[in-house]
């Protein structure tokens, strides 16, 4: 299952990865992902809920840096009652994800090869697509979108470009390709994503003492996929923007943003994994966070997001709501030693989905507890 949706995390940190290797520092991490939503009458499914763990290393050495990165997830699709549906469920280990990279000019490029290992689900039952429907949706934000799939290599580069004493310029860009694979059991024909390019610019820099903004584009491309010997179905065109600012305020740091990910031109038919391909659409998304340290070792992070979709039903016409969510929630981290620190997530989330001609409403919750190591 392609991973079709760029939320915040990802247009934060687009073509950028590793940062504590990159400074020279080692990290280790692994987190506990389980959240859950409940669904109104109007669809077969009345709640689907998820359970992720992964697992990261980050290792810097003399020329650059070597991270890994895997975990397991399980998702669970309770049927509605008296619906034609069954309960499904999908569960096994994610793909095994490797970056290297190479200082090339240390501090201004860096260079990359990454490569998934296909250690993941690859092939599952036509009921199971049901669940993969769910998990992908922009507008509720699940923790893992990314089960089905069959590896793949690419390659990039991230650069920066100071453009004063407070101001830089980044840029970037990844070409990677995925290799075949079997999505539907029972099906003898291949699926293979098409070659997936992306180009990032960005600035960011200081507006006063403790005020710093951030804005960045990103450009993504991928051509049509294969399913057996025909070419088909490509996901369209996408356009990311982002814009952050942070302030400080006395002993905390108010950081507010918005982002818009506008899709375009997709094929509408279906393919081998059926509800993979979205139609033409723009997910707009604005939130804030609040780092407020209560002590030397603590700080919580008091947050909200909400996010609104758009898509349309044919290609020729215009873009209606599909689906709008309200998310909020807070992080408490402590670092209770010099090598070790924990964070504990809790948030909650309403809002509504539009699949086929209905628009049920939705809510729910997500908890993680997330480790990290830097020794």
């Amino acid at each position: 299952m392609r991973r079709l949706r760029f939320v915040l995390p990802v247009v934060a940190l687009a073509l950028l990865s590793m940062p504590q290797a990159a400074r020279g520092q080692a990290l280790a991490w692994t987190s506990a992902f389980f959240e859950s939503y409940g669904f109104d009458e109007g669809l077969d499914y009345s709640r689907v809920s998820q359970f992720t763990v992964p697992v990261g290393v980050a290792v810097p050495f003399g020329w650059g840096a070597l991270a890994f990165s895997s975990g397991y997830v399980y998702s669970d699709l309770t049927a509605a009652a008296g619906s034609a549906a069954s309960d499904q469920t999908i569960s096994g280990l994610l793909n095994t994800e490797l970056r290297l990279s190479w200082d090339a000019v240390p501090g201004k490029l860096t260079v990359f090869a990454i490569g998934a290992i296909p250690t993941g689900v690859q092939t599952v039952t036509q009921d199971e697509l049901a669940v993969l429907a769910v998990v992908s949706s922009d507008v509720i934000g699940y923790a893992n979108v990314n089960m089905a799939n069959g590896g793949g290599v690419g390659g990039g580069f991230a650069g920066a470009l100071p453009l004063s004493r407070s101001w830089a310029l980044g840029i970037g860009g990844t070409v990677q390709g995925s290799f075949p694979y079997t999505a539907v059991e029972g099906d003898s024909v291949q699926l293979q994503p098409g070659t997936d390019v992306r180009v990032r610019l960005g600035v960011e820099g200081s507006l006063a003492r403790r005020s710093y903004l951030r804005a960045a584009g990103v450009f993504l491309y991928r051509n049509n996929d294969a399913v057996g010997d025909q070419r088909l179905n490509g996901i369209g065109n996408r356009w990311v923007g982002y814009v952050s600012f942070d302030q400080g305020i006395g002993n905390t740091s108010l950081s507010v943003y918005v982002y818009d990910v506008y899709r375009s031109g997709p094929q509408l038919e279906s393919t081998a994994i059926g509800a993979a391909v979205l139609p033409r659409g723009n997910l707009f998304g604005a939130g804030a966070r609040l780092d407020w340290p209560l002590g030397s070792a603590t700080v919580l992070t008091p947050r909200f997001e909400y996010r609104t979709a758009l898509a349309a039903d044919e290609p020729d016409t215009g873009l209606k709501r599909s689906g709008e969510s309200f998310r909020g929630g807070a992080d408490l981290r402590y670092a209770f030693a010099r090598q070790w620190a924990a964070v504990l997530q809790l948030d909650g989330v309403l809002g509504s989905v539009r699949v086929g001609g209905a628009s049920p409403n939705f809510d729910g919750f997500r908890g993680a507890l997330h480790l990290e190591w830097t020794p």
